[in-house]
């Protein structure tokens, strides 16, 4: 049979199975405003959207990119600058902790107000006067007041696992806390460097147990600069380091795990010399040409 009567014999219900497949969602990916703080709104969008993003995560905290006393004239400002640009502000990064701080309801307000979804939280440190169960069950009220305020304004709140000694190090932490409120509201931003900084060979059964809850996937990749006394974490270019990012998309993908993606770069973007010597000009094509780069390895990694 010829090819053209081969074509001709296919009906819709006899499609190859690897034809008739649906095509995957795609997956939206942001990313971190924290390292390109020297550029201005429209700068920021643009480059970003040259970079095949579809989205910014905007730093609203103190010395970032939005002052929050300023967020009612700022922020509007840098959603137009996205919109005009044709990406999106769907996430901001926050100092917020308590729904109590006066600040807490201006920011949330103004955030949903220009549409945007998500906001990451502050950490939170360990009381060590207390027990831990005292310390879990004092976060676990803090978010609870949080998510009733978040229901109200309909916006999600995110807590990012993070290496260290403070709340969250480790995501079973999170997880203890967290693990019966509504993840419409309060959620984790799951990241899996910090995942596998804290837990080198258990960091699967951490990203497991959290999976429920995450609303977005922060990536970023990092390696180990050990002396014979120490060891320290350095962040490197997207799958130049430790992360077993094959692994990890496994996972994802037998979870079911189609939550948006938000980028960080921040390793260094540029080295004394240059950060003393080149122009604004040259130090945006440099920083659009990593952002392209690391953007372009998540793409092929997905």
């Amino acid at each position: 049979m010829g090819v053209t009567a081969s074509l001709a014999t296919l009906s819709a219900g006899a499609l190859p199975a690897e034809l008739s497949q649906p095509k995957p969602e795609k997956v939206e990916i942001y990313s971190f405003s924290k390292l390109f703080q020297f550029l201005n709104y429209n700068e920021l969008a643009a480059m970003f959207k040259e970079s095949g993003l579809d989205g910014i995560d905007l730093t609203v905290r103190k010395g970032g990119h939005v002052e929050p006393e300023n967020v009612e004239t700022d922020l509007p400002k840098a959603v137009n600058a996205a919109q005009k640009n044709g990406i999106t502000l769907p996430s901001i990064v926050t100092d917020i902790s308590d729904a109590d701080d006066p600040l807490t309801l201006r920011v949330i307000r103004t955030a949903s107000e220009n549409g945007v979804k998500f906001y990451r939280m502050a950490y939170y440190r360990y009381d060590y006067q207390k027990s831990m169960p005292d310390n879990l069950e004092s976060f676990r009220t803090r978010m609870e007041k949080l998510a009733e305020l978040n229901a109200k304004f309909n916006i999600s709140g995110g807590y990012q696992n993070h290496n260290g000694s403070n709340f969250g190090g480790n995501s079973w932490e999170i997880w203890e806390v967290i693990k019966n409120m509504d993840k419409k509201w309060i959620g984790c931003f799951f990241d899996i460097y910090h995942g596998v900084v804290e837990g080198l060979q258990s960091w699967p059964n951490a990203m497991r147990v959290i999976a429920p809850y995450v609303t977005q996937r922060y990536i970023k990749d990092f390696y180990l600069s050990a002396t014979e006394k120490n060891a320290r974490v350095v962040v490197c270019e997207l799958g130049n380091g430790m992360v077993n990012f094959n692994q990890y998309f496994r996972i994802c993908k037998e979870l079911n795990m189609n939550q948006p993606f938000c980028l960080h770069v921040e390793y260094e973007l540029f080295n004394k010399d240059e950060e003393k010597n080149l122009s604004h000009a040259e130090k945006y094509k440099k920083a659009l040409m990593i952002m392209k780069r690391d953007t372009e390895t998540l793409k092929s990694m997905i």
